[in-house]
């Protein structure tokens, strides 16, 4: 489903680095605090350092971070079996929904509702816009706040388009363009690519979920019992994948990290990658070359759909002493100053939406930062499987996706492939 205006009110070692120690000072709470990827630490780490400075007495323990999202629910789905849990958790969207399932048969689930009724009147309103809060909602129910936000870009060699003949003034929005230009950048230059795209690179479905949603499809059936792109928008995804692989010779990668590398060093000329790396990509390339972002190609304006990565902070704390600390944590995770700081970071878009005003000058000087916002009208839901099932799926699919992208299957056996094997899938975890 489509989330017009979702943002419209808002323009490391693992062990010993992520510790953040507590004040010498005596503490009354401490909450564990969990979440998914190492590199998230090195911005939580400030920012939970000055939180412990201003509530003295609540110490929050950064546990060690699972390697990706699919291994963080995991965790939590062991932790929940041995009673566990950390406090606070910062699941992604797409696992949202799994985790509040489970969490709400086993009668742990926190609404996040009682609380924020608590505050001063028109407290919620003056700080997330309404499909902010709609990305933590589950069934209708407020479980979490959105943390980070994002939606896929492209990343673009400026110094490599121009060498090929290309203009970043008008650069292409479609993605036969982007194709041409490809070949034109690999034709220019012996020892470089002209893109990478390979869908089934990511942990999770994000990508995939990306060339359905932006074809104007759904991802599953309505009763959930397979997919719902068994049609000619699941084929034209499935063309559209292999396009950008057959037709520019693109390295088919199984993780990111090939392509990265090879476009820090200046040999890539354009990689779709998530906002919330235009920092770190920032650094990597250096002055190297003039790197630039740009929106991502839609295929279908009208109807497609972008969908909306990131993750939101849940309490799964049970105590209410504990519960009342943590929310206390989850509002400075999500107020304006901590979300302009993150921002400015890594990439990701402020969720709340007084955090526009501390940016102004930041996205003036930094336009990279601000390509996402150009396309969040398109923003959708990033579809979380029922029955903890989207690990399983997105395995099964990204095989077939590896296979389709080096062109060992047409786009019409992918299909027959995918359908067959994601029906069998959810009817067995029914």
């Amino acid at each position: 489903m489509k989330t017009k205006t979702i943002f419209a009110f808002v323009a490391a070692a693992i062990a010993s680095a992520l510790a953040v120690p507590a004040k010498a000072q005596s503490t009354d709470i401490t909450l564990n605090f969990f979440h998914a990827y190492p590199s998230t630490a090195a911005f939580l780490q400030p920012v939970v350092k000055d939180f412990m400075r201003d509530n003295p007495g609540i110490a929050i323990n950064l546990q060690v971070p699972a390697e990706d999202y699919a291994k963080a629910h995991q965790t939590i789905m062991r932790d929940v079996l041995t009673n566990n849990l950390p406090d606070i958790y910062l699941p992604a969207y797409s696992w949202l929904r799994p985790l509040v399932k489970t969490l709400e048969e086993r009668g742990l689930a926190v609404n996040l509702q009682p609380f924020m009724d608590k505050e001063t009147a028109g407290w919620t309103k003056e700080n997330y816009a309404e499909s902010v809060l709609n990305l933590g909602q589950v069934e209708g129910k407020q479980f979490a706040l959105p943390f980070n936000a994002s939606t896929p870009i492209l990343y673009v060699n400026a110094d490599l388009v121009t060498k090929a003949g290309g203009s970043m003034d008008k650069f292409p929005d479609e993605w036969q363009a982007v194709i041409d230009l490809a070949n034109r950048i690999k034709a220019s230059s012996s020892d470089v690519a002209g893109l990478n795209f390979s869908v089934g690179a990511l942990a999770s479905d994000w990508y995939w979920q990306l060339m359905v949603l932006s074809q104007g499809g759904r991802i599953v059936n309505a009763d959930e019992t397979g997919i719902g792109f068994d049609n000619e928008t699941g084929l034209k995804a499935l063309q559209l994948a292999q396009d950008i692989s057959l037709k520019t010779g693109m390295a088919v990668d199984t993780s990111t990290d090939p392509a990265h590398q090879q476009f820090f060093a200046g040999k890539l000329g354009m990689v779709v990658a998530s906002p919330s790396g235009v920092a770190n990509f920032t650094k990597a390339v250096g002055g190297r070359f003039d790197m630039r972002t740009v929106r991502y190609p839609m295929p279908d304006r009208n109807k497609g759909g972008l969908p909306t990565g990131g993750n939101a902070v849940v309490i799964l704390a049970q105590e209410p002493a504990k519960q009342d600390a943590a929310w206390k944590f989850v509002k400075y995770l999500t107020s304006a100053k901590v979300q302009a700081q993150i921002a400015q970071t890594t990439g990701y878009m402020p969720t709340n939406r007084n955090s526009a005003a501390l940016l102004t000058e930041f996205y003036a000087a930094n336009p990279n930062f601000r390509t996402v916002f150009a396309q969040m009208d398109n923003a959708a839901t990033w579809y979380a499987y029922p029955n903890n099932m989207g690990s399983t799926v997105w395995k099964a699919q990204a095989e077939i996706l590896d296979q389709l992208q080096r062109g060992a299957l047409t786009p019409k056996d992918a299909l027959a492939r995918m359908a067959e094997r994601v029906a069998a899938i959810l009817k067995k975890g029914s």
